[in-house]
């Protein structure tokens, strides 16, 4: 099992630890912040029913009903109506794995202390995390601002015992799963329904999670670059640190410093280095440039991991109760009763452009990788520009020693080899630029107009989110042709260069042919430790077969960090 997380108001969670409570990990609350939260609950209290004072979300309606009084009687009532009022939900569920996140992070919001709510709350978001239980949540209808009131009003609904729940797989009715677990419904007081729908974690979560995948999917495009430079017989001068020092973008020299590593130690690099081929003195830039393009990308999702670390430790809630401003420092700290210490001020902490603006950039960085990964597969089916591996790549690929046999000729002319994988690439490609809708920068105004400047972060967070998937299985396509090629160049006796280049009569002919030994046919240890990865899911294709599961196949493995695992003992991708 995971390791566990323990949240409280001292605590901080990194990326890393809603992974882990998605995973399963139990969680627990830390004992200092259960006595503070109980302190600050009891103020506020006292405070609201003493003062008598309009007070938003205690005792006045909400949104455009804020001018609305409320009978001291019917408090509670105002909460449970704002839960059910506010759970209109469309669109399918959200994965599990999300709705786990994002009680976990409106836990961690509200455990800071600056929301009012009894311990009870988020002992029951807590109970709900170890017990295994997600509410059901349809994943549109938030504008994220004044929160993600949709859908966490749809984990508060779950909460206090009421709509679906998935358990293990399976829906059921709320109350069934409370008494298969010995839970009670969680009974609402005086501001506790409007705190635990007053935020923008459903958006975080979302962001989280993609951001971690964006990271691996980047550390995986190190090792496809790093294998397409050696199958297609480039260099690994453009990766250079020295060169890299002198336009020093953080995520360029990252990623050049992965790709220069992977490709370390290559026989087949050696055995071209002396001499150039095609008489090209450059590799194309979907090569050369590699670390210029995924450079920026990591560094987009290093800007968005900063913002949600930020923001999954943030108190996001309206109001928010502060320190009294009048309030005379007596060196006792905020929780023990002196004099008036609570303030409730409103806001806009429940806004989601913050985050909307990073989580964003994942986005452009997977329209980008597409892109690259796109153009190397146009390159590995062109025989014209593949550096003598053949149409398609069939097998066997071609070299001058195999002659023209009419049988070997006659059987390959039946065979589409891997064509349409390449396709595949320009479709997600596509499907992923599709995805990227800057929906933060079109805003509409809601509630009356009250709320009249919107994030609109979620819809940008849950295609982040959607195109990880697609975004892997382009990526795997890009490894299953440098498997083939791999393969394909272990078969060849010699190695292709072009002569002729200075002659613009000459085209692209004639051939030269350089010998090449059975030892230098290999690629760096990480890159054969990649490949091996690769062929237990995608073999090399040495007859037509359909491809599809084998792809999707490969893609999973990608997600679930398998290639980097395999490239680990010999490269530190961190």
């Amino acid at each position: 099992m995971a390791q566990a997380v323990e949240i409280g108001h001292e605590r901080r969670l990194t990326l890393e630890d809603v992974a882990s409570v998605c995973a399963g990990a139990p969680v627990s609350l830390a004992p200092d912040s259960r006595l503070l939260l109980a302190e600050r609950r009891r103020q506020i209290e006292s405070y609201v029913t003493e003062t008598a004072e309009p007070a938003y979300g205690f005792n006045r309606g909400f949104g455009s009903n804020v001018r609305d009084k409320v009978d001291p009687a019917r408090l509670k009532g105002l909460q449970v109506n704002l839960i059910r009022s506010h759970s209109v939900g469309l669109g399918a569920a959200a994965p599990v794995e999300v709705v786990r996140a994002t009680m976990l992070l409106r836990a961690q919001s509200l455990v800071r202390g600056h929301s009012g709510v009894r311990p009870a709350v988020i002992e029951q978001l807590i109970a709900f995390l170890n017990a295994g239980i997600a509410p059901v949540v349809p994943q549109l209808g938030s504008v994220s601002a004044s929160g993600d009131l949709t859908p966490l009003s749809h984990v508060a609904l779950g909460l206090i015992g009421e709509g679906e729940v998935l358990v293990e797989g399976r829906r059921l009715a709320t109350p069934q799963a409370l008494d298969r677990f010995g839970l009670e419904p969680l009974e609402l007081e005086m501001k506790e329904g409007l705190a635990l729908n007053n935020g923008v974690q459903f958006t975080a979560a979302f962001g989280a999670l993609a951001t971690l995948q964006l990271e691996r999917l980047l550390r995986t495009a190190a090792v496809t670059t790093a294998l397409s430079a050696q199958v297609m017989l480039g260099a690994d001068t453009p990766f250079r640190a020295d060169l890299h020092a002198l336009r020093p973008h953080p995520g360029s020299v990252k990623l050049a410093g992965w790709i220069h590593a992977l490709m370390a130690g290559s026989p087949l690099r050696e055995a071209h280095r002396p001499y150039e081929i095609d008489g090209e003195i450059q590799d194309p830039y979907n090569l050369r440039c590699a670390a210029q393009i995924l450079g920026p990308c990591w560094d987009l999702a290093e800007r968005a991991r900063g913002t949600l670390e930020i923001e999954i430790n943030a108190v996001t809630d309206n109001p928010i109760l502060l320190q009294a401003a009048n309030h005379k420092d007596d060196g006792s700290p905020w929780g023990e009763r002196a004099g008036q210490m609570v303030e409730i001020v409103s806001g806009g902490h429940f806004h989601g452009m913050p985050v909307a603006v990073d989580i964003y950039g994942l986005l452009q960085a997977l329209s980008i990788l597409a892109s690259l990964t796109n153009a190397r597969c146009q390159r590995y089916v062109d025989a014209d520009r593949n550096k003598g591996l053949g149409p398609q790549l069939k097998w066997p690929g071609a070299d001058r020693d195999l002659g023209e046999h009419p049988g070997l000729l006659a059987e390959r002319a039946t065979q589409s080899g891997m064509m349409l994988p390449e396709y595949a690439t320009a479709a997600l490609a596509n499907w992923i630029w599709g995805q990227a809708l800057p929906s933060h920068l079109m805003s509409l105004p809601t509630d009356s107009g009250q709320e009249d400047h919107v994030s609109m972060g979620v819809n940008v967070a849950i295609r982040a989110y959607e195109a990880m998937p697609r975004a892997a299985e382009a990526l795997a396509v890009e490894l299953a042709y440098a498997g083939q090629a791999a393969a394909i160049r272990r078969e060849m006796r010699h190695l292709p260069s072009r002569a002729g280049r200075d002659d613009p009569t000459a085209g692209k002919t004639p051939v030269d042919w350089h010998p090449i030994a059975s030892e230098a046919r290999r690629l760096s240890p990480a890159g054969e430790a990649a490949v091996a990865a690769i062929r237990r899911h995608l073999p090399p294709v040495i007859e037509d077969r359909a491809l599809s599961g084998e792809l999707q196949a490969l893609a999973r493995a990608l997600l679930d960090g398998e290639i980097l695992a395999a490239v680990g003992p010999f490269v530190d991708l961190e």
